[in-house]
């Protein structure tokens, strides 16, 4: 155990001079949900957003007040982009009344950290928006080469309520993951770099406690990961909680909830008493879902240091029940009406239905309009070059498929108008269009990685889930052009059981021309970096344009294979899919798997058993 860590639950404490309380409040991934609202399906979600979460801490700090506690309000990343919301300010000037700056203005932030996300506009942007703030933004690991409005750690005051004037000095430092310098290496390159978080960590704790810090909070945008023989923890938050000098630690990225069930317990992971390797912890979930609440006991030891002896760690949900702060709405309310206008401009027609709620067990035509959206640019910019003669494929993510997202977190556009917000579905990300060289072994390692999104599944089994809820649907790519079978009672590595093209086998040394997406050809999404000779085009059309373009153009290019992947295997195997209630009208669309429908659960999902 390290000096001075304990995980006793604590009370308030009469006020003295040798104690003191900190209640730390903290936000994570919040990504753009100012005021809780689905711009895909143009609905209000379930809570108000971080309009809301402003109700909470200024709850939480009037009852931290009348306990005698300080308080410190900090977010851990990913707050400017992940809604329409986000990218439609992203492509206009930022100024004070940036809806960031106003809400995290308005609510009193102390310091606010980085996620990898708030580097997809651009450290342009990300600068501007920081010299609009009145408080400091933290990077301890993210280095730019020019000036910068960013801070590699903080000292912030937080006086002691019925003290004579007295403060902690607390240091906040907040890294993000090693991983960035990879997924947004087209934004950093020649302008930042990002180093490896555990020795910025370990280099700038002391650094702090020479200048005072009595105690010392990281913000880590990382989730909470366990060693696993053959897996890297380096973007893992578990090995910086063990640094000695961090007294508590704010984890993220993940969008999962700590304390609490969302994380499996272990050895350094406590997930009742809400530490990690004996330090405070918190991760609070994700889209303004929840405020972290912190409350650590210190007391004062020999030499006059400060040491945390107790602390609570909870979370707090934001709810429907939780009003939105009257003057953070109205902070938000004017960006978030353009916006909804903006995104019900018609930008082209559908001759057909296209839905994607059985993404994760069949093809969809969501998918393939977004494939060959990449295709056709891919397919143009090589026009008179030697490699327009190779085999052209395409990728598509299962992007607004449910998930932690919910149960209304699905694409449903109908026939006739296609308005911009359903292409914000097909496109939430803002994804550059660009091809990479590839073999038939590439496409066989890329298959058999995005093959993990099904959980092993048993034959004979039942009641088991076809999906690994740990696993993001956004990580799932088909890829179009191929013919190809999935088996899910197989481990990951031997999955794909059938891989053709043209209908002869796909050889290892086959060449072939992908067409994605600068993210996955970064490595985002765990799938393998693209080395630099790979790389074969470049071009700053992005998908949005793309799919607006290929919506415009329905014949131009269609797929020969319309389903380029299925699911079988030996045996009959029953699984259940998860999907929207909204989707019992088109079960039809999965004949092949015998559908039926067992009914809603606890999250608002329909469940529907499959049989392979």
């Amino acid at each position: 155990m390290n000096e001075g860590r304990a995980n006793a639950l604590n009370h308030a404490h009469p006020r003295d001079d040798t104690s003191a309380q900190l209640r730390v409040l903290a936000t994570t991934d919040v990504h753009m949900q100012m005021l809780g609202h689905a711009y895909v399906s143009d609905r209000p979600m379930a809570h108000s957003g971080l309009a809301s979460i402003a109700t909470l801490v200024e709850d939480a700090r009037r009852e931290a007040s009348a306990q005698g506690r300080a308080t410190l309000l900090l977010d851990n990343g990913d707050l400017v982009q992940g809604t329409a919301l986000g990218s439609w300010l992203s492509g206009r000037a930022v100024t004070a009344a940036h809806p960031v700056a106003k809400a995290l203005n308005l609510m009193r932030y102390d310091a606010v950290g980085l996620g990898n996300h708030d580097l997809d506009y651009g450290l342009f942007y990300l600068n501007q928006l920081a010299r609009h703030l009145r408080m400091p933004v933290i990077s301890s690991n993210l280095h730019q080469t020019g000036p910068s409005p960013l801070h590699p750690f903080a000292l912030i005051d937080c006086p002691l309520p019925g003290s004579r004037g007295e403060v902690l000095r607390v240091g906040v430092l907040s890294v993000l993951p090693e991983q960035t310098a990879v997924w947004n290496r087209h934004v950093l390159q020649g302008s930042a770099s990002v180093s490896p978080a555990l020795g910025c960590v370990q280099a700038a704790v002391p650094v702090l406690r020479a200048q005072g810090a009595d105690l010392i909070v990281l913000l880590a945008h990382m989730g909470i990961e366990e060693p696993v023989t053959g897996r890297s923890t380096r973007d893992s938050a578990l090995p910086l909680a063990k640094v000695p000098g961090i007294d508590a630690i704010i984890t993220g990225h993940t969008h999962r909830r700590f304390p609490g069930s969302d994380h499996p317990a272990g050895a350094d992971i406590d997930t009742e008493g809400g530490t990690l390797a004996q330090c405070p912890a918190s991760m609070p979930g994700y889209a303004a879902s929840d405020l972290a609440i912190l409350d650590l006991t210190l007391n004062r030891v020999e030499g006059g240091r400060w040491q945390v002896i107790g602390h609570i760690s909870r979370l707090v949900r934001n709810g429907a029940d939780t009003p939105a702060c009257p003057a953070v709405h109205a902070a938000c309310a004017p960006a978030h009406e353009a916006t909804r206008a903006h995104l019900a401009t018609p930008v082209a027609t559908t001759a057909a239905r296209l839905q994607n709620y059985f993404s994760l067990a069949t093809p969809t035509a969501t998918a393939a309009l977004v494939a060959r959206a990449k295709a056709r640019v891919i397919r143009d910019a090589l026009s008179g070059r030697p490699e327009a003669d190779l085999p052209l494929l395409a990728t598509a993510s299962a992007h607004t498929a449910g998930g932690r997202e919910g149960a209304d977190h699905y694409l449903n556009i109908l026939q006739g108008p296609v308005l911009r917000r359903h292409v914000a579905g097909l496109d939430p990300y803002l994804n550059e269009v660009w091809a990479q060289r590839v073999t038939g072994a590439d496409l066989r390692r890329l298959l058999e990685h995005t093959s993990r999104i099904y959980a092993p599944l048993q034959p004979g089994a039942q009641a088991q889930r076809l999906v690994d809820a740990r696993i993001p649907s956004f990580d799932f790519d088909t890829v179009y052009g191929l013919d190809y079978t999935v088996d899910p009672t197989r481990r990951v590595g031997q999955r794909v059981t059938r891989l053709h093209y043209g209908g002869q086998r796909v050889e290892d040394d086959q060449p072939f021309i992908l067409a994605t997406n600068q993210f996955r050809i970064a490595g985002g999404g765990g799938y393998s970096p693209a080395c630099a000779d790979q790389i074969m085009r470049c071009t700053p059309v992005s998908l949005t344009e793309a799919l607006v373009d290929a919506l415009n153009h329905p014949e131009d290019l269609a797929w020969p294979q319309p389903t380029p992947w299925r699911l079988a295997c030996t045996g009959s195997t029953t699984a259940v899919l998860t999907t929207s209630p909204d989707a019992t009208p088109f079960l039809h669309d999965l004949a092949d798997f015998a559908p039926k429908p067992l009914g809603i659960d606890d999250a608002g999902f329909l469940e529907v058993q499959i049989t392979l």
